[in-house]
This record gives C-alpha cells, sequence and structure tokens, in this order.
C-alpha cells in the first residue's frame, strides 16, 4: 500500500498481517493520527516563490523602553596571564600577596625594579604591557591610597600665571618621565615637554602667546569633543581640584634594568591622574585635533564601567581574559564614530584633513566581511577601528542615542557589547539579527537608500547610509586588492566575481564567522539566453533555509552600462528567499548584475570565540531558460462512455481464489508490456495465498511489501522473495525496519526498470516512519525474479519520485519523465522530473520550476493541485492526458481527467471521468472504513480514444480475526479496472 489518500488517517493499513504464526511485516500497526497536518514520513516542500518578490517586513524601531535582560550573569574571567616572566600578580592570584602589596610592588618594578623584592623582579618583557598597566590601574582603584599613589596620585592645574608659560610650573614625575609643562583649559590638563636635541615632546612651534601649537590644537579639541558628548547624553562629571588629563610623552614603562616596554600607541588609563581615566599618549602622535576627541571617548566609556553593579572589581577581571578584546572592538568602534560626530556636529576642522582620520582603517571591515562582527586585532591596531560603520548604521536606523544605550547596558547589566546591542535594540522593539543583512547591504552600496517601488516606498530604507561621508570610505578603499572597483561603478567591499551565461548550475562555498557576510556578483552574459525575451533566463540562487543564515539579491546594473536597469550603487529591485531558500530573479539578461548578500546571523559574545568559529554555506546558483511549451490544439475533454469491472479485473480475481501461495490482494498496480506481449504488474503490499475454501482469508496469512505478477494471455504468475514456505519481497529490505513499496516502471535498454521507494522506521511509535530515499531496480527480461542491480536516485527533496513515468519512447521529445507528488492529507501537488534517454540512473535529472528546468531537486516546484499520490500521463491524440483521483477532499471516489499539449503541462480541462463506487459509509459496501484510491491509466491496454485505467480499494479494518475486512473478504483489497472512452 503506497501513500494511499489521507494516509494521515488511513495508516498502513496493510501492518494487520504481523501475526504470530511467522506472516511478513508490511509496516507498522497504525494508531492515532497525527495531530500536525502533513502525512507521516514525507518531507515538508518548499511553496511557490512569491512572484512579486515581496521584501520581509521592514523593522521600524519603537520609542524606547527599557526591558530586563535575558538570562543570567557571565561568569567572571579567568585571572590575567602576562607571561612567564611577570612574577608579582601570578602571586597575587595564587594568594601569596594582598592587593595593596600586588599594586605597590607591580608598580615599583614600572620605576624602580631593584626596590622589589628578588623573588618578584620581572625576570623579561611582560607579554600585553599596556593590558598589564590597565590591569594594575584597575587594581589601585580598590588598594589603600598610599599603594596606589604612583599610579593614580593628584595632579592639579598650575597656577594662573600672565601668559601661557606651560613650562614655568614645577617638573611633575609620572610613569618614569619628568614633564616640565602643564597646560589647562577649563577641566583638562595636559603634561608634555617640549622637543629639544635628544628630549622628545610636542614640537617647538608656538603660538604667538607663546604655548605650543599643538597643545593648543589639543585643549581646543578636547573642550569642543567633551561639549558635543555631553550635549549626546555622555557623563563626564567636573570634580573641583580635579582636571582630566592627558599625558602626552609617554613611550616605555621600564622594568628590569635596561630592559621595558614600549608604549606605541594611545591607550587610557581606568584609573590613573586624579584618581579617574587617565589618556597616555606617546611620542611621535600629531593628530593634535582628531586624537583628543578618540581618546576622550574612551574617558566617556569608563564612566559607564565605574558605574556597573561589579564595579572596579568586574573590571579587574574583565582585563585578564578574552572578555578585553570582545569589549574594546566596541570601544574603538564607537570612539572613532564619536570623533566623527563631533565634527559633524560642530563643523570646524582646525587641521585640514584630521576630520577623515576616524575612517582610514575602514578597509580593514570591508577587505574581509566574513570576518566575525565583533572582529578584534588587538591593541593598537585592527579591524575594530573600521568597525565604526556599525554605530553608524545602527544610529541612523533607529537614533541618535542607540550606541549611548549599549553603554548604559554594559554599565546596568554587566554585558559585554554583542550582548548590549542586542538588548538596546530589544528596548527599540527590533531583533538586531534581523539588522544584520539591512547593514552588510548598506556596506556594499556605501551611499543612501533610494526609494523601492510603490507602495512599499521605503522598504529599502535599510540599505543605505545617509552620513555624508559615504564618499570618503569608497576612497579608502580604491585602488586596493580586493576592494576596488571591477566595472560595476565603485570601490566596494571584497566579494566575488561571476560570469552567469544561461545554462550555469554551480554550487558555491564559503567560509564566514558569526556575523560576517560574502558578496557574489554574477554578471549577466551578453547574447546569452533565450533571444525571443532579449536574451533572457531566470536567475536561480539557493541558500537553503537556515534560520541562522539571512539573504538578499540585489539587481542593478554596472554604472553608465545604459538601458533600464538602475546602475550601482541604485537598486532596480530586491530579491528575497522564498520558504524554502530559494531566490529567483526573473528576466536576467544583459547588462544586468545580481549581487547576493548573506550574512551569518549568529553571533557570538565574544570577539575570540567568534573568530575561531567558522562555518561553511553552501550556495547553489543556476540560470535556466524559459520552459518551451509544446502547441497544439487541445482537444475538447468529455467522457463519452465507461464500462466497469472490464478485463483483467476478473482474471485476477479468479487467480486470487486458486492459488496455492501466489497473489490474493495488493495495490499500486501499475503495469508495463514486455516485447514478448507478456505484461508485468507491478504491486506494492500484496497479500499471498492460499485462500480458505469459502473464499475468506486465513489469520495465517502472508503480506510482503513488494510483488510482480506476471500475466501470459489469460494466465498470471507472482514472482516474490523467499521461498514458498517463508515468503518475502520481491525487494527485499536493504536492511532491519526498512522496506520498499513500488513506483511505475518502464522498459531501458531491454530490461525491466522499476522505482522504488524505500521507507523506515525511527523510533517504537506507530506512526515512526518514514521516506527515506528513492531507488531503481533492473531486472533481466529472462529473469524477474531478482534484480541485475539496485542504484539511487535522485532523493534530496523529499519527494517520493515514480508516481508516474512517460517513456522516452511516447514523450516524443527524448525524455523520460518522472512524475512525484508533494504529499499532503488532502490537494497533493505534482511534481515533474525528466532524464534524456531511458536509463533513470544513468542520465542528468532536470526538475520542472515556472522559470524552466533546473539540475537542482530541492528547487523543483509544484505544479497541479489536487492529484493523488499515484497517477497516469498518456499520449493521446498529439497531447497528453493526466488521470489522477482527486485529493481536494479526503477520501474522495472522483477520479480526473486534464490535457496539456505537453509533458510537463500546464494541465487544464479538468474533468470529472468516473466515481469510485465504493468508499465511505454510504459507498457499495456500506464500510464506512473502505477507502479507494490512486488510479491510473494502463498505456498498453488502451488505444485510440480508449482506455483503461484502475484504481486499489482497501480497509482501513486493521482487526487480525475472522470478522476483520481483510479477512473474511479479502476482495476488498483488489484493484478495480475500467474502461472509458473520450469524446
Amino acid at each position: 500500500m503506497r501513500n494511499p489518500l489521507a494516509l494521515v488517517t488511513a495508516a498502513v493499513l496493510l501492518a494487520a498481517g504481523v501475526l504470530t504464526s511467522g506472516a511478513a511485516q508490511a509496516a507498522p500497526d497504525p494508531g492515532p493520527p497525527p495531530a500536525a497536518g502533513r502525512t507521516v514520513g514525507t518531507a515538508q516542500q518548499p511553496d511557490t516563490p512569491d512572484a512579486g518578490a515581496t521584501p520581509p517586513p521592514v523593522q521600524r524601531a519603537k520609542p524606547f523602553k527599557a526591558v530586563p535582560p535575558s538570562g543570567g550573569k557571565r561568569p567572571k574571567a579567568a585571572a590575567p596571564d602576562f607571561g612567564p616572566n611577570e612574577k608579582i600578580l601570578s602571586a597575587y592570584h595564587r594568594g601569596k600577596l594582598s592587593r595593596d602589596e600586588a599594586v605597590r610592588h607591580g608598580l615599583a618594578a614600572l620605576r624602580a625594579p631593584g626596590s622589589v623584592p628578588a623573588h618578584l623582579r620581572p625576570t623579561g618583557t611582560i607579554r600585553d604591557p599596556q593590558r598589564y598597566l590597565t590591569y594594575l590601574s584597575m587594581l589601585a582603584a580598590g588598594a589603600e591610597p598610599e599603594a596606589a599613589r604612583s599610579i593614580a596620585p593628584d595632579v592639579a592645574a598650575p597656577a594662573a600665571a600672565a601668559g601661557y608659560d606651560d613650562c614655568a610650573a614645577e617638573p611633575y614625575e609620572y610613569l618614569g618621565v619628568t614633564f616640565r609643562c602643564r597646560a589647562s583649559a577649563g577641566e583638562f590638563l595636559i603634561l608634555y615637554n617640549v622637543a629639544s636635541g635628544s628630549q622628545p615632546g610636542v614640537p617647538a612651534d608656538f603660538n604667538p602667546n607663546g604655548r605650543a601649537k599643538a597643545v593648543q590644537y589639543m585643549l581646543n579639541s578636547l573642550s569642543i569633543a567633551v561639549a558635543e558628548y555631553r550635549e549626546m547624553g555622555y557623563p563626564l562629571p567636573v570634580r573641583e581640584g580635579k582636571p582630566w588629563v592627558l599625558v602626552y610623552g609617554v613611550d616605555e614603562l621600564p622594568v628590569v634594568g635596561g630592559l621595558g616596554f614600549p608604549i606605541d600607541a594611545p591607550f587610557v588609563l581606568p584609573i590613573g591622574l586624579n584618581q579617574q581615566a587617565t589618556m597616555l599618549v606617546p611620542n611621535g602622535q600629531d593628530d593634535w585635533d582628531y586624537l583628543p576627541r578618540h581618546e576622550l571617548f574612551h574617558v566617556m566609556q569608563y564612566q559607564y564601567w565605574d558605574r556597573s553593579d561589579v564595579g572596579i572589581d568586574y573590571f579587574s577581571h574583565f582585563v585578564g581574559g578574552k572578555e578585553f578584546g570582545s569589549m574594546n572592538w566596541w570601544m574603538e568602534a564607537t570612539a572613532e564614530w564619536a570623533a566623527h560626530q563631533t565634527y559633524v556636529r560642530e563643523p570646524y576642522v582646525p587641521i585640514a584633513g584630521e576630520d577623515a582620520l576616524y575612517a582610514r582603517n575602514v578597509h580593514d571591515v570591508l577587505s574581509k566581511p566574513g570576518a566575525a562582527l565583533n572582529s578584534w586585532g588587538g591593541l593598537g591596531g585592527g579591524p575594530q577601528y573600521g568597525a565604526f560603520l556599525l554605530p553608524t548604521y545602527l544610529t541612523e536606523q533607529v537614533d541618535a542615542a542607540f550606541v549611548r544605550r549599549t553603554w548604559e547596558s554594559v554599565r546596568d547589566h554587566d554585558h559585554l557589547p554583542i550582548e548590549a546591542i542586542r538588548h538596546t535594540a530589544q528596548g527599540y522593539g527590533l531583533n538586531f539579527k534581523d539588522m544584520l543583512l539591512g547593514y552588510h547591504i548598506a556596506n556594499y552600496r556605501l551611499a543612501k537608500a533610494n526609494a523601492a517601488p510603490a507602495p512599499t516606498v521605503d522598504a529599502w530604507r535599510n540599505y543605505g547610509y545617509t552620513d555624508p561621508d559615504t564618499a570618503l570610505w569608497r576612497g579608502n578603499i580604491s585602488g586596493v586588492t580586493p576592494t576596488n572597483d571591477d566595472g560595476l561603478g565603485g570601490a566596494r567591499p571584497a566579494r566575488k566575481k561571476h560570469s552567469t551565461p544561461a545554462g550555469t548550475h554551480v554550487t558555491y562555498e564559503d567560509i564566514l564567522r558569526k556575523g560576517g557576510a560574502v558578496y557574489h556578483d554574477f554578471w549577466a552574459v551578453r547574447n546569452s539566453g533565450d533571444s525571443s525575451c532579449g536574451y533572457c533566463s531566470t536567475l536561480l540562487v539557493d541558500v537553503t533555509k537556515d534560520t541562522n543564515r539571512s539573504s538578499a539579491v540585489i539587481v542593478w546594473a554596472p554604472a553608465g552600462s545604459g538601458g533600464t536597469t538602475a546602475a550601482y550603487p541604485s537598486i532596480q529591485t530586491v530579491r528575497y528567499p522564498d520558504a524554502g531558500g530559494l531566490i529567483t530573479v526573473p528576466d536576467f539578461k544583459y547588462p544586468m548584475v545580481a549581487t547576493l548578500v548573506s550574512t551569518w546571523t549568529e553571533l557570538d559574545i565574544h570577539s575570540a570565540d567568534a573568530a575561531e568559529s567558522p562555518k561553511t554555506f553552501s550556495t547553489y546558483v543556476e540560470t535556466t531558460l524559459p520552459l518551451k511549451p509544446r502547441s497544439c490544439v487541445l482537444r475538447p475533454l468529455s467522457v463519452k462512455s465507461v464500462e466497469i469491472n472490464v478485463e483483467p479485473q476478473g482474471t485476477f480475481n479468479r487467480y486470487a481464489a486458486s492459488t496455492p501461495d501466489g497473489w490474493t490482494g495488493g495495490d499500486s498496480t501499475y503495469s508495463v508490456k514486455l516485447p514478448d506481449g507478456r505484461i508485468v504488474w507491478l504491486f506494492s503490499d500484496t497479500w499471498l495465498g492460499p485462500l480458505n475454501a469459502d473464499g475468506t482469508r486465513p489469520l495465517s496469512a502472508p503480506l510482503v511489501n513488494n510483488t510482480f505478477v506476471v500475466q501470459n494471455g489469460g494466465s498470471l504468475t507472482t514472482y516474490q522473495g523467499g521461498t514458498a514456505g517463508a515468503p518475502q519481497a520481491l525487494m527485499p529490505p536493504s536492511a532491519l525496519g526498512k522496506w520498499y513499496w513500488i513506483g511505475d516502471g518502464h522498459l531501458s535498454d531491454g530490461q525491466l526498470q522499476v522505482v522504488f521507494q524505500e521507507y523506515e522506521r525511527f523510533g517504537p511509535g506507530a506512526w515512526d516512519w518514514r521516506f527515506n530515499r528513492n531507488v531503481v531496480a533492473d531486472f533481466a527480461l529472462s529473469n524477474l525474479r531478482t534484480p541485475v542491480s539496485v542504484r539511487e536516485l535522485p532523493s534530496a527533496s523529499g519527494v517520493a519520485w515514480g508516481s508516474a513515468l512517460l517513456p522516452a519512447s511516447r514523450s516524443n521529445d527524448g525524455y523520460t519523465y518522472v512524475y512525484g507528488v508533494d504529499d499532503s492529507p488532502i490537494n497533493k501537488q505534482m511534481r515533474i522530473a525528466r532524464v534524456y534517454g531511458s536509463d533513470l540512473a544513468d542520465g542528468t535529472w532536470q526538475y520542472h520550476t515556472p522559470w524552466g528546468w533546473t539540475f537542482r531537486e530541492q528547487n523543483s516546484r509544484n505544479l497541479l493541485t489536487g492529484i493523488a499520490n499515484e497517477y497516469s500521463v498518456t499520449p493521446w491524440g498529439g497531447q497528453f492526458l493526466l488521470l489522477s483521483q482527486d485529493s481536494t477532499q479526503a477520501f474522495s471516489g472522483q477520479i480526473n481527467a486534464w490535457t496539456s499539449c505537453s509533458p510537463f503541462g500546464p494541465f487544464t480541462q479538468k474533468t470529472p471521468v468516473y466515481r469510485m463506487p465504493e468508499p465511505g459509509p454510504y459507498g457499495s459496501y456500506w464500510n464506512p472504513n473502505v477507502i479507494s484510491y490512486n488510479a491510473h491509466v494502463h498505456a498498453a491496454l488502451s488505444s485510440g480514444d480508449t482506455f483503461i485505467a484502475s484504481y486499489n480499494v482497501n480497509s482501513m479494518d486493521t482487526r487480525i480475526s475472522t470478522d476483520g475486512d481483510h479477512y473474511r473478504d479479502p476482495g476488498i483489497y483488489r484493484p478495480r479496472f475500467f474502461r472509458f472512452t473520450l469524446g
């Protein structure tokens, strides 16, 4: 029994034949029907794609509303490891030193190593010196003032003096450097030296008032930046007599003897001078206007950390583990963004070009779009400095407070940045995961979003930037591999370029890190495609159904190409995946370029983990030519006459009554006529004889999953496996818990070729079975008992192929057409494939779609609705006749016909042919358990306008007893044959 109509309630009836006497088991006993709407054992198939390329719902931010964070607190990071040469903190973490001792000795090791006990002195270079100093700084915040004084002493602004003689004050020593000059303005103080001879410092270039120009630039920059940051909502308290300090000229921290570690990039000590965040800048840094704006935002960031619920203690642990890079990524990304905002909000650029410095590392991000979203490259350099794109995008799409609220989330909920971003998006009613695709599309365009077609004109608003500096960003990646322009119209993120003529079918594999994206440009080829539509084809991009992958295809044309297609970076249209992950681009032709943007939306809060968890994503790409249905004048479809109970029905009934061990009932009922005139009847679940003398079936009757019955004139012979005493299926199971049901068959290269569908059990429950695969078996015509070969057939889509076959000998185009069904309780839908020639396992299968023939099974699409699991397609007078039971209603007794000029449809002229009288409580058996199903024509017995067809009858009464339907009346479970003539 092969998937009868409404199998969801019918179950696999014939499992009732599993008897203690040793009868063969066909399938599990039926139990309660599944609660879901789909038949057990079948795969859910994708819906027909949306022809209008309707975009997914556009996320729009709601007014921010604080939401509780999800999940509990993270465990603290492991203690930091600064290498084998470091002894002090190592002893502290082993409990050998107090915090005060660790701070006192650690700081002494920087300025006077000889004062440190010998067993605690560093023996060489300390790993990650900036982190070491930062860690000591945070420990000092919790130490006694006396112990912390060397790293967090007080320093005041110089007393007011005439003019700007910054170097008139007393020298001040800090971190091993003597600073001879102090400049103050408002709440800021700068410690510095003026370069002279071998003495490094700021250039000896002075304003008329006597102050070094570089120092005045920095003071002005700090004053502008703090005003803008405060207007943006970022806190920086004013403490009487406690200015915020920038120290210019810290190049090295001495350790042992002449050894030390360099400070080669600016950074901010969380706790430094005046017991507050302190900006440290090494000599040689000359971005006098930009740099203070950037570093001051780090000072702002530390205000949030100081207020976290775990405070300083948390930060000391944070510095020690992989949290450091995870946090520093967002620190640098938002500091570059914030510095840029100060220039945008207050468009005053005292030093030409410094307003562009924030974007100088954008290539590090756009040249490696597949890297983790929160990639971190270490202190002082790396992609985090080019990641200003993300806060720019988020604030443009939501509001200017988005970044600030991420830092509030860090403060209030002990979040790392990825957690904080997700939590903040949630407060706006958004899902950050859903925003990633828009972010990566915006990065590829580097331009303002253009309007989408009405009525959803703002559907593409997420796909661009409004920032006036997008041209700067593009310029910073121009002329550099792999971001340079390749003819589309401008430099843009690294991508893969493909010439894509009609007939292309290829799979690409891309390795992404979490939050990363890949770009594929598919370029249509001139004069490649169907000439009747301007050399067009349909581009199919299968990104598979993956809840952690988000994709879209952007269609445009190269700049300056002319024509009606919008030129990059303007969008012509955007196509999205259907329910199965397939993106279709119709009318794909030169000079179009279709860009696939695909992102891994799964994120990791730790930068190191995100970077070390690569995943390979497969993308199948194909260009199909439009279908070319044959032209004909369809004959009017009308049924002239129907005759029931025609041969070979009587032959089968007589055989069942007399056979000692052969066929006494079965379903499927396919037929293949052999060259010598014999007819092979193909059955699925088959009862074997003998019957009792009174015509009933003994309770010990064997049941097998598939058989052949060979008709030679008026005689029948059953072919099954095993022996007469222990019969088995003709096509035996491949393993325990598996079985084959039969499909259609045909002749191929002088052999009988039959499709089988394998099913398997996966649990103990009655419904714990499913479709597994399709195979084809070849039988020598001289020996139909044993297959010559069994070969795999396509099975990736979950479709049980072989509902019907139209052999190449009857299709008139050299192809064998293979029909299948997208199964469901009702409204089953047709699937069609084809293979050139007659050998189903030798040629390349093609699958029908609305856009053409595809080479990928998963891209096949449903056609006609309302067919059954088994049906037939038969040539008829220059056209093709489809016959099937009606599945638009459960347990329907209606058999319908359709016609088409082509073997692949469209099938039209739906016409009732015959209503099966048996099923239901008011059917000919007056039995609610009786069903009928799976009608098809037998071409070998038909000619002209007259056709012989069969259908199956069965009972859902599964009782193993003398009054059970299958035992008291074996005639129920047999095919019925009828003849109909079309007028």
